[in-house]
């Protein structure tokens, strides 16, 4: 394993702990700062350990400022991030890791990143998606009873990576929060990356994956934390961003082809929340402003009631291997074959252990 002693130095320099105070504690530190010797993996994580931050970040070429470069982000009411919980820290930490890990592995660019704008016309930018895609305007009725899935296939062919998680990494004591974020998107024009957070409804989490992928075709990063009303009338990007994302799941020319204004029934159709298809019923004229304010106050008050029941987890295997995108386990296997990573740095850069591991390999195919 070799450490970049630049990267190491510049923790250790910002670490909320006395180099003394650390030296004392782990040995040779010295000799790995200057790199006259490279550590092992369980001393890295030692000294991770004292420094606070995760592993994964020694392991990095370069460091990355987390507090300069990922608080950039905004919370869906146009405000900077504050507060970010240690579980979302982490997470986007562990997705920059990964993509670090791609952008070395992959030479081409992709040419969609951030080629759009919010000036362009939403249903022009819906049709260049659905093109780039592969789908039909109504792809719900070809994606059968997983449309998450189908999506996420055909957002991974385009050179998205696609991660989904409840929790961070593969620790259950470690729960993520859905009432802090939905998913978010890093840019990058080799691998872009959209997590979601595994804690949503299947229909907010294909709505959040959509919402991602337009970010990415219109170059902007974000945390994506809203309510289901899809009101977004204090920032121009989010509005345009939801237009679009809305257009594609419950197309205008499908939806006013339809006899009916049953929200429930169309929910189940487009396999998207009530709460989205009243704000597309206000949008195409089909609903009044009062009988939208009417409705949501009724969904509200009908969600505010069910109790939130926590899943399971389920088979573990199956879950890992829905968690974690094929296309990167692919690359990781491949940087194994050819000796460009060892077996200690793919878990790491996946974020589990040999018992993940197994599964992933079994879930791709691999004897």
């Amino acid at each position: 394993m070799n450490i970049n002693a630049n990267t190491l130095n510049y923790y250790i320099q910002n670490a909320q702990i006395s180099f003394e105070l650390l030296k004392s504690k782990i040995k040779n530190l010295e000799e790995f700062l200057s790199g006259e010797k490279q550590p092992t993996f369980s001393q890295l994580s030692e000294i991770a350990k004292k420094i606070n931050v995760p592993t994964g970040l020694l392991l990095l070429d370069e460091p990355i400022n987390i507090e300069d470069k990922r608080l950039d982000f905004r919370t869906v009411n146009s405000t900077e991030l504050e507060g970010m919980s240690e579980e979302l820290r982490d997470t986007i930490l562990e997705m920059e890791i990964k993509q670090d890990f791609l952008s070395k592995e992959i030479h081409e660019k992709l040419e969609f990143i951030g080629k759009y704008s919010i000036h362009h016309d939403v249903d022009y930018i819906a049709k260049i998606i659905r093109e780039k895609l592969g789908l039909s305007l109504f792809f719900q009725n070809e994606a059968g009873k997983n449309p998450l899935n189908y999506l996420r296939d055909k957002i991974n062919l385009i050179g998205v990576f696609v991660f989904f998680n409840g929790k961070v990494k593969d620790n259950t004591h470690r729960p993520l929060s859905v009432n802090e974020f939905r998913g978010f998107v890093l840019l990058n024009d080799k691998a872009p990356i959209i997590f979601i957070n595994q804690k949503d409804t299947k229909a907010g989490q294909l709505f959040t994956l959509v919402h991602e992928l337009v970010h990415i075709f219109v170059g902007s990063e974000e945390i994506f934390n809203i309510v289901d009303t899809g009101d977004y009338q204090f920032d121009r990007t989010e509005a345009f961003i939801n237009k679009v994302t809305a257009e594609i799941l419950v197309p205008k020319e499908v939806i006013l082809s339809l006899d009916f204004i049953d929200t429930q029934k169309l929910a189940n159709k487009f396999k998207v929340s009530e709460f989205v298809i009243v704000r597309r019923l206000l949008d195409l004229n089909k609903i009044s402003l009062s009988e939208y304010h009417e409705k949501i106050s009724e969904l509200k008050a009908f969600f505010d009631q069910i109790p939130r029941v926590e899943s399971s987890g389920g088979d573990y295997k199956n879950n890992i291997n829905f968690r974690i995108d094929k296309r990167f386990f692919n690359y990781i296997e491949s940087a194994i074959r050819r000796d460009r990573i060892s077996y200690t740095d793919a878990f790491n850069i996946i974020g589990v252990g040999i018992k993940g591991y197994k599964a992933l390999r079994e879930g791709n195919g691999y004897e």
